[in-house]
C-alpha cells in the first residue's frame, strides 16, 4: 500500500506484493523490499517503478525468506532470511528450505552476496549503530530464545565480536526495530 502524506488516502503500490515484509530505501532513495511468497528474494524498485532482482539466491540454492532490511552508507544491503514465509499459509507459502541455516547476508555495491552471519536461528530484525561500528540483530528462536546480538563491524564488510546485547526470552516476540540517532534501540 501506498500512503500519501498530501491528502490521508491509501492506494495500492504493487499488486502483487509477494508477502513484501522488510523495507528500506536505499542512499538513492529508492525502495528495498523482503519478499516472503514464492519469489524469496530481495528487490529494488527503481524510480521508473520497474523492479531489480538484488538476491534470490546464495550458493545456487534459493533463499530461505528474506525478511528486514538496512542499508548502511557504503551503500551495502544487510538482510535476515529466516524460515518465517515458508513454514506455513500465513506469511506466505510453505516450502522446504533449500540453504542449510537461517543466515544475515550481505550484498556488497557491486552485487555479490555473502552470508555475514550463519549462527543465528531465525534471524528478524537488524539495525546499525549511528557511526555503523555495530550491527544488532535479533534471534526470534534462537537458545536462549529471543535475544538482541551485537556485532562489531569490520571494514571489510564481516562482522566479529558476538555479544549478548539483550536477552527478552521473557518478554514475548520482538522484531524489526530502529536505532536513533543517540543510540537507543
Amino acid at each position: 500500500m501506498q500512503y500519501s502524506e498530501k491528502d490521508g488516502s491509501f492506494s495500492v503500490f504493487r499488486q502483487p506484493a509477494n508477502w513484501a515484509n522488510g523495507n528500506t530505501r536505499d542512499r538513492q532513495g529508492r525502495l528495498i523490499t523482503c519478499e516472503h511468497s514464492e519469489t524469496r528474494r530481495v528487490v529494488r524498485t527503481e524510480k521508473d517503478g520497474s523492479q531489480t532482482v538484488l538476491a534470490d539466491k546464495f550458493e545456487g540454492k534459493r533463499l530461505n525468506a528474506p525478511n528486514d532490511v538496512v542499508v548502511k552508507s557504503d551503500d551495502t544491503i544487510w538482510f535476515t532470511d529466516p524460515l518465517f514465509g515458508i513454514n506455513g499459509e500465513w506469511e506466505g507459502l510453505r516450502a522446504t528450505p533449500e540453504q542449510a541455516t537461517t543466515n544475515v547476508y550481505r550484498i556488497a555495491s557491486d552485487g555479490n552476496l555473502t552470508a555475514v552471519i550463519t549462527d543465528l536461528v531465525n534471524p528478524n530484525g537488524l539495525a546499525f549503530s549511528p557511526d555503523e561500528k555495530k550491527l544488532y540483530v535479533v534471534e526470534w528462536k534462537g537458545t536462549p530464545n529471543r535475544s538482541i546480538w551485537s556485532y562489531d563491524v569490520n571494514d571489510d564488510g564481516t562482522v566479529a565480536n558476538k555479544t549478548k546485547l539483550i536477552d527478552a526470552s521473557d518478554h514475548g516476540a520482538i522484531d524489526g526495530f530502529k536505532v536513533d540517532r543517540d543510540g537507543n534501540l
